[in-house]
């Protein structure tokens, strides 16, 4: 009798378990938007396996990369008018040595459509880029990473209506000013940066678009770059979208970059991530890639 009790009682705590690893499972792969208090919030857990193969073209062989990638942001909320945040990210690329990202800002909001933010952050042209901690941060296009990224500085960001937002700001390159600004109205944006240092890429515009089943962003960059990468989605109910990544060199006065081809994206309550078959121009291969992420 002893014996049926003792296995009863084991074979309970076995259940319990089972049901906490599940429900555990199933919250770490929906991690947004927790609220550990009235004035903290994590925004967002992120981890994400990309990796690709090349069947070159001119020649029998393949090559390839992976890298996996592990990210946080987080939110903390003093009062209404004040916050700071915070993400951080570190990847593993095969056969290189793990590299971070990290950012650290403060965050002031005068009148519900003023926002006054300063620190470590993303420039006015940045916020173009896909978020480094998301699906989309870890897949960015080669044209999108032409938009410049983020420093020291401080912006200012005014919400005139629902639809319609201006923006500027400054950040520090080195010990060089860079200016920016955008203009914001519903899914278009345009932003223009300007910075004093010597660099011939040290100005440029940036022209992003989405519209039903379109995305764009097209980068301009006088005498150095023009970039622009298209979407499609083909099918909504097979998520089935095609994609074209360009970028023409002034300097080389060549295409640098072209890579053409379809993507095959899935979701679940779990786990979302595509599949992806494509041709890349300068490589002279057939790019596939395989994406998962939480």
């Amino acid at each position: 009798m002893s014996i049926k009790l003792k296995n009863k009682t084991k074979m309970k705590k076995l259940f319990v378990l089972f049901v906490m690893l599940s429900i555990s499972i199933c919250s770490f792969a929906q991690i947004t938007d927790i609220k550990v208090s009235d004035e903290v919030k994590i925004d967002r857990i992120y981890a994400g396996s990309l990796s690709g193969t090349m069947f070159h073209s001119d020649s029998l062989y393949t090559t390839g990369f992976t890298g996996v990638r592990f990210g946080a942001m987080a939110t903390y909320k003093p009062a209404s008018w004040l916050s700071f945040g915070s993400w951080a990210l570190v990847q593993v690329d095969g056969g290189s040595d793990p590299w971070s990202l990290q950012q650290y800002w403060m965050t002031l909001n005068p009148t519900s459509k003023l926002s006054l933010t300063m620190g470590s952050m993303a420039s006015i042209p940045t916020e173009m880029r896909p978020h480094p901690v998301s699906g989309s941060g870890q897949f960015e296009t080669w044209s999108q990473s032409q938009i410049p990224g983020g420093g020291l500085g401080i912006k200012a960001k005014y919400q005139f209506t629902k639809d319609f937002e201006l923006a500027s700001g400054v950040v520090f390159r080195g010990d060089n000013p860079e200016y920016s600004a955008r203009i914001t109205y519903k899914t278009f944006q345009v932003s223009g940066w300007y910075s004093t240092c010597d660099s011939i890429s040290a100005s440029g515009v940036a022209v992003s678009l989405t519209h039903g089943r379109v995305f764009s962003t097209f980068v301009y960059k006088p005498d150095h770059t023009i970039a622009d990468v298209l979407v499609i989605k083909l099918s909504k109910k097979h998520d089935i979208s095609i994609y074209s990544d360009m970028g023409y060199s002034f300097v080389d006065k060549e295409l640098v970059r072209g890579e053409w081809g379809f993507l095959k994206s899935f979701d679940s309550q779990w786990i979302d991530g595509l599949f992806g078959l494509g041709y890349r121009y300068e490589a002279k291969s057939i790019a596939a890639y395989l994406y998962v992420h939480l």
